[in-house]
């Protein structure tokens, strides 16, 4: 009983900031086990920021079999530079499931870190898309930094989304 009531408290901070010691929350997703609390643990991590919690997503990143678990985690620990692991990740993607979950990633990461840099890896990853939505939030986010290349500009006004189509009115 009493793992369930902690598997739930920790789900609970998927959504909202741990409000005591960061590396309680990033000790336990450093454990080897992978129980739900330790799952629970790396989501949120997104929401707190140290060079110690940075420093294990980009290990996890560039080791891990899963690396869409631990991308999330760049949300709140984004450095400059950071694109070059978005970019190879994006060309690597081939399925469009994790297309378009990398899409859901990519553009929280650039909603919380507005950079020039996101032109690259949201392109690739835009080119690969088929999702309407994930592809307004990227040209959304490409004009706000104010990348949006001429390229996908000019396809935008006969996209199947109205919504987007309306951006290439107002670009």
């Amino acid at each position: 009983m009493m793992d369930n009531v902690r598997e739930i408290v920790h789900s609970i901070f998927y959504y909202h900031k741990f409000p005591f010691d960061n590396n309680f929350v990033l000790n336990l997703a450093k454990q080897k086990e992978k129980s739900f609390i330790v799952k629970n643990a790396i989501a949120a991590l997104k929401h707190l920021k140290s060079k110690e919690i940075r420093e294990f997503a980009i290990e996890q990143i560039n080791h891990s079999k899963n690396t869409l678990d631990f991308l999330p985690i760049l949300i709140s620990n984004y450095k400059k530079g950071d694109f070059k692991l978005l970019v190879n990740i994006a060309k690597k993607a081939r399925n469009e499931y994790k297309i378009e979950q990398l899409a859901d990633v990519f553009v929280e990461i650039y909603r919380n870190n507005k950079t020039k840099e996101c032109g690259e890896p949201l392109e690739i990853l835009y080119s690969k898309m088929n999702c309407a939505i994930h592809r307004k939030e990227v040209i959304e986010i490409l004009i706000k930094n104010n990348v949006l290349s001429d390229k996908i500009h000019s396809e935008i006004q006969y996209d199947c989304n109205l919504e987007t189509r309306e951006l290439y009115e107002k670009y």
